[in-house]
């Protein structure tokens, strides 16, 4: 947007020009999938029959699946519901002339520093209201606890939300990724250790909250003293304001392959399995599902979560949740190894469907081995105590590793075969 000296006079009235611009775009995006007048039909029942169902979580018993999540985990889902990201509102075409003031750069930058607080505020103050129910009810939380609770949690996600803005603009490659994964990870722990202590003893939480609003004003006050940044932050803000047009388009056409000229994972690996020719195709599929990074990033993300899941339930829940995470991974796995294998070079390989179903297992247990480790050694432990902890997570690994990839495979194959038979009969009927 270039800035036109008769419409704006002040950084106050440039930002506000680029709220309304921000707005009207979004607003647009969500027109092309939504009728505003369909909508209506579904919005107004919707909050007829969510007022009614919230009325009730207030008057009738709460539901028992609320003792079953402890505290931490609502008390985490509070801090996420805070998340989100940092909109500058700085453009390209700002170098053109706001470069040249720098005051307008740092107008803009607060103002839009605050914006994106108030619009995480909001949306965490909304999910509390809606949780509030379970929270007053369930767990018993008072306004001595519950004001600190919720001040804490959205001053850590600010923090957290702008630490990943300046790793965002400041590094590439490898380091931002990476650093914007363990600054949220290193905020959330940080939060769940101040929760743990300060159920107990609020003025924890108020030390807490004050803690990092601090940091946040340190964080903000280094934020505009970087330099250097300003192309980085520009394309940030333009991925930052496309992020929902993005998400529909996803949803609609598929997201574009990511092409590389060089690998980065498994480059001068050779052979992993050696022997019959289903072990070669099983080679090839292993490092083709793990050199996608959507495959990589939803293998690794299932692994990490399972691992509270597993850890936060009582006994009963607890194995009912480790069984449920096995059998999703592998089945997960499957239908990786299900699309490498439908891929159109695979039909010109002289392989048949043995040769697919058997390295397809393979594939699946080599990669089964990492989470079903952790799964099994952090239920293990948490069951039996000492050596007997150990030996159960590490036979249950084994168990998991054999059984789970043969179980799953049956659903995958099934739906192959059926697919097949239709092609076949449609080919008959058409000859």
């Amino acid at each position: 947007m270039m800035v036109r000296s008769r419409h704006v006079k002040n950084p106050g009235s440039l930002f506000w020009t680029r709220v309304r611009s921000h707005w009207k775009h979004q607003r647009a995006s969500l027109a092309t999938v939504a009728d505003w007048t369909v909508m209506l039909y579904i919005i107004v029942p919707g909050l007829l029959l969510g007022g009614g169902l919230y009325r009730e979580l207030w008057t009738r018993p709460i539901p028992v699946w609320v003792d079953y999540i402890p505290v931490q985990g609502a008390a985490s889902l509070l801090l996420l519901m805070f998340f989100g990201r940092v909109l500058l509102f700085l453009e390209e075409a700002d170098v053109l002339f706001l470069r040249q003031h720098p005051q307008w750069i740092k107008g803009l930058m607060v103002r839009g520093m605050g914006y994106s607080i108030c619009v995480s505020a909001v949306k965490g103050l909304l999910f509390t209201g809606l949780a509030l129910p379970f929270l007053v009810r369930g767990y018993g939380f008072g306004e001595a606890t519950l004001i600190p609770l919720l001040l804490a949690a959205a001053a850590c996600a600010w923090c957290a939300n702008l630490a990943g803005r300046i790793i965002r603009s400041r590094y590439k490659g490898w380091a931002r990724r990476l650093g914007g994964y363990f600054s949220r990870w290193l905020f959330f722990g940080t939060f769940m250790v101040g929760v743990t202590f300060g159920l107990k003893t609020p003025l924890v939480l108020w030390f807490g909250a004050v803690i990092f609003l601090v940091l946040l004003l340190l964080l903000g006050r280094y934020r505009l003293r970087m330099k250097g940044d300003f192309i980085s932050d520009t394309r940030e803000d333009a991925s930052t304001r496309i992020q929902l047009t993005e998400m529909i388009m996803i949803q609609a056409v598929g997201k574009p392959p990511s092409i590389r000229s060089k690998t980065w994972l498994f480059r001068k690996s050779g052979r992993i399995f050696k022997g019959a020719a289903e072990k070669r195709l099983a080679d090839a599929g292993l490092k083709a599902i793990l050199r996608k990074s959507e495959n990589l990033a939803v293998y690794l993300q299932i692994t990490l979560l399972g691992v509270p899941a597993i850890w936060m339930p009582p006994h009963v829940v607890k194995v009912i949740v480790y069984i449920a995470m096995v059998i999703l991974i592998s089945y997960w796995l499957h239908t990786r190894w299900a699309q490498f294998a439908k891929a159109d070079f695979m039909h010109i390989l002289p392989f048949n469907n043995r040769h697919y179903r058997s390295a397809g297992v393979v594939v699946v247990r080599t990669l089964l081995v990492l989470p079903a480790l952790l799964y099994s050694l952090v239920a293990g432990l948490t069951l039996f105590p000492g050596a007997a902890g150990w030996l159960a997570g590490l036979a249950c690994t084994a168990v998991a590793v054999i059984v789970a990839p043969t179980l799953t495979s049956l659903p995958v194959y099934k739906e192959e075969r059926t697919l097949r038979e239709n092609e076949e009969e449609v080919g008959d009927e058409s000859a």
